[in-house]
């Protein structure tokens, strides 16, 4: 063997390793643009994912928003409507209607208002002022 066909065997040789680079880049190249694919459809979920939540999330709360205004402008109108001694009367039956309730209600607001007592004493301190 002489130093012509030793180049030449090495210049194809090199033109192999060339075409195996070449090959080696490209299909990197598709694996990198699957994966951007990948990445981009997985975002554009998610953002679609967070516009519906939050739709869905935005008219729960108008709902709820617009039952509690509801419910205060019924009251309003009540107050306006009624004297004092009328919503005494209501009450009245309300409470001979649902005994248990207002026996509930009555507990409630009594043990909030003993909390509250309690939490004003705490703060003040063992000394009166």
């Amino acid at each position: 063997m002489n130093l012509t066909d030793t180049a030449t065997r090495a210049g194809a040789t090199l033109s192999r390793a060339q075409e195996r680079v070449k090959d080696f880049g490209l299909a990197a190249a598709e694996k990198l643009d699957e994966a951007r694919e990948g990445t981009a459809d997985a975002l554009e979920n998610a953002a679609c994912s967070v516009r519906t939540t939050g739709r869905a999330g935005a008219k729960t709360i108008e709902t709820m928003s617009e039952n509690a205004a509801g419910n205060l402008d019924s009251t309003a109108a009540y107050m306006r409507d009624h004297d004092l001694g009328g919503m005494l009367s209501n009450l009245r039956q309300v409470i001979v209607r649902n005994p248990t309730a207002f026996l509930v209600l009555a507990a409630s607001i009594g043990f909030l208002a003993g909390s509250a007592f309690r939490r004003n004493n705490s703060q003040a301190g063992p000394y009166p002022a």
